[in-house]
């Protein structure tokens, strides 16, 4: 089985055989990506695909017929869903968490028990908080450490940034709008920590902190709080939902 995990900057994938990975892959969406991809995908001897992908319309049609030449009809792609292996979705409407997000959150519940605090390091930082019971109480969303307020906005192209719920917020949000920040003085990573300390007070004394995405290292340098690094937490949601 192939995993596919399609951020907005690049994609990643791994190869799965009798519950190990075989192989992996990565690629950003430079040049004749579509064409590296698929040639990597035929050194496996995978049958079946599933992915999470982000990607906008014109590379998710790039990526379907890629997936399609060598799997046909044997792709599944992973949604936010309300509620599953034993996560409830905090959003008002369960289907607009970003897909990467809510396996981040399947992950997390596999790796720790008790509540934790999700954080994904990306060209987006998203922020996630989940009790030990599975209950997502929301999060929120802010520019990531390279990422220009520019690119920020091209990234969310599909929410409008005259919403009035956008900007400085310390509250969880539940929605798209309401988790975005970006109406401070302070860089993202200052104002990722001061959320940090102040909502993991809302949690458990004993919760922990993942990390993951390309720039976790960076941010488990900063973080007042100690956090724990786990790479794949996307992969390790991916394989419980497709071992389901």
């Amino acid at each position: 089985m192939i995993l596919l995990d399609c951020g907005n900057s690049s994609l990643k994938a791994q190869y799965l055989g009798s519950g190990q990975v075989l192989s992996s892959f990565a690629s950003s969406y430079r040049g004749d990506w579509p064409r590296r991809l698929a040639q990597w995908l035929q050194t496996t001897a995978a049958s079946r695909c599933c992915q999470s992908s982000v990607l906008d319309a014109k590379r998710q049609a790039q990526l379907d017929q890629c997936l399609a030449q060598q799997f046909g009809e044997a792709v599944t792609r992973f949604v936010s869903e309300a509620r599953s292996a034993g996560v409830i979705n905090g959003y008002e409407q369960p289907e607009r968490l970003g897909v990467d997000r809510w396996l981040a959150l399947i992950g997390a519940a596999e790796r720790v028990e008790g509540d934790c605090i999700v954080i994904d390091a990306g060209s987006a930082i998203t922020l996630d908080l989940l009790r030990g019971d599975g209950q997502h109480l929301g999060g929120a969303i802010l520019p990531g450490i390279n990422t220009s307020l520019q690119r920020f906005r091209e990234i969310f192209s599909h929410i409008d940034f005259g919403d009035p719920r956008i900007g400085h917020n310390d509250e969880l949000g539940s929605s798209t709008e309401a988790a975005i920040q970006i109406d401070y003085p302070d860089r993202s990573i200052d104002r990722l920590r001061d959320l940090v300390t102040n909502w993991i007070q809302r949690l458990d004394q004993n919760a922990s902190l993942l990390l993951t995405g390309g720039d976790a290292f960076r941010l488990q340098s900063v973080l007042e709080q100690p956090g724990r690094i786990v790479p794949d937490l996307v992969f390790l949601g991916m394989r419980k939902l497709a071992e389901q």
